[in-house]
């Protein structure tokens, strides 16, 4: 692994037991998954990132309790990842001291200046010195900091920072939910949004419609035919993504004649809209919130887009700006079994390539594109750790291949934009971050127009 221009390496080491074909199950329990073991592969060396806002300043001993008594039962978070004499990689459990993981920093905050704007950038500053960091080989790769600072969104902030070996972004993110309750009644879980289909019936006594039954079926014919078509159209575009199609040059993307450069240092913004409004947009455009979700993304890039080429004389007519959409494929959401979610990482390509071709093309493809774009759903109501009312959730990752990742997260009755920019590459984000709820409150407002308009 790389970060910093400087070389993370997971030296063999010796193991008190040998793993042969007689004791192949307890090898394979004690192996890292392929996907785990890909985010060990150079130059591709990425951390997810929780951060989290709290309504009332963080109780340090009551935090760390709550890590003992239930994260540190999942045995990826108290074990070390270490490569056998054979060059396989396993997890080795280990004795956690949770001193070692939760850091507490020292910050320079006066405490008798009310504006918190300084706090603000602060804040920014610390979570993006992360960036330029990577956590310690010689214990389990994860580590929690604590700013107990007051902001303009929170009494509080704190920070989960996790290799992506440790597992998926949803993986981890259920496993966080696990460990909260809600904050009307703290002996339940929270309780996430769940995707199910509902089975039509029928309640006439009429005969069949043969006619309705042929239509039905022409229709289902007509989207299978949509739907493998679209397939073959997005295989041969992934294809052509990792061979050759590059997009074009713009403030988010680094191409000859710009002074952008890649950076080790990543900046962090966050911005929070109402989740309500989000639903009333969706309703009055007939779209989903995905729809919506994307096109406030859209909208704030295309401002910030505009507003840099008009400045620099550099517009062009056309211009090709694409996203790599990551999505969860899991047939159900919900906080459930963390263990089995996470052990459930086969990957195609890996097989098809191996680690190494996998690795290259996971990284190829995204650099070829402008962004990557992510989107979970949160709690549906407000939850609490160990008494701490959560005020907002903004998850999102560093070392992915490209210049900036947006990802939206919603909680109870809010929806947060995680913007995450190349520094080298981004100088003003902040100013992106304030696109984002511009273009919100846009499209709200004619979403909002389009309603009285069909009222009258």
């Amino acid at each position: 692994m790389e970060c910093g221009g400087k070389k993370m390496v997971l030296k063999p080491i010796r193991t008190s037991k040998k793993f042969d074909d007689d004791d192949e199950e307890e090898a394979e329990a004690i192996l890292l998954s392929p996907g785990s073991r890909m985010f060990h592969e150079p130059d591709f060396n990425i951390h997810i990132v929780a951060i989290m806002g709290w309504k009332i300043p963080l109780d340090i001993d009551t935090l760390k309790a709550q890590l003992l008594s239930k994260l540190l039962k999942h045995p990826r978070f108290s074990s070390l990842q270490v490569m056998d004499e054979s060059g396989e990689m396993r997890w080795i459990p280990t004795i956690v001291n949770v001193d070692d993981h939760v850091i507490v920093p020292q910050l320079d905050v006066n405490n008798n200046n009310n504006n918190n704007m300084d706090t603000d950038k602060l804040i920014e500053q610390y979570i993006s010195n992360l960036s330029t960091t990577n956590i310690d080989i010689s214990k389990p790769l994860w580590d929690y900091h604590i700013l107990n600072v007051k902001t303009s969104y929170a009494e509080a902030t704190s920070v989960f920072r996790f290799h992506h070996s440790l597992g998926d972004g949803i993986a981890l993110m259920s496993l966080l939910l696990s460990c909260s309750r809600k904050t009307s009644d703290p002996t339940s879980l929270p309780t996430l949004p769940v995707s199910y289909s509902k089975e039509k019936k029928s309640n006439s006594n009429n005969k069949t419609n043969i006619r309705s039954l042929i239509w039905q079926y022409m229709v289902k014919l007509w989207l299978f035919i949509r739907l493998l078509f679209n397939t073959v159209v997005d295989v041969l575009l992934f294809g052509a993504t990792a061979l050759f199609l590059k997009d074009s040059q713009s403030p988010f993307t680094v191409a000859k004649g710009f002074n952008n450069k890649h950076s080790t240092r990543q900046r962090f913004v966050y911005r929070t809209v109402s989740l309500d409004d989000i639903k009333f947009i969706k309703n009055a455009t007939n779209a989903t919130i995905n729809d919506v979700i994307l096109g406030i993304t859209q909208a704030a890039l295309s401002r910030y887009i505009h507003r840099k080429y008009d400045v620099e004389g550099k517009m062009k007519e056309q211009m090709r700006c694409r996203a790599t959409v990551l999505v969860n494929l899991r047939p159900a959401l919900g906080v459930q079994a963390v263990a089995e979610m996470i052990e459930k990482n086969a990957m195609l390509f890996r097989n098809l390539f191996g680690f190494k071709g996998a690795a290259k093309l996971a990284k190829r493809v995204p650099s070829q594109t402008t962004l990557a774009f992510s989107n979970v759903a949160g709690p549906l109501e407000e939850v609490s750790w160990s008494g701490h009312p959560l005020a907002f959730l903004a998850p999102t990752c560093y070392g992915q291949p490209t210049g900036l990742m947006v990802h939206a997260c919603s909680y109870a009755k809010k929806l947060t934009f995680a913007i995450t920019v190349d520094e080298g590459m981004i100088s003003d984000p902040n100013q992106l971050g304030d696109d984002f709820v511009d273009s919100f409150i846009s499209i709200n407002e004619a979403a909002r127009s389009k309603f009285r308009t069909k009222l009258h």
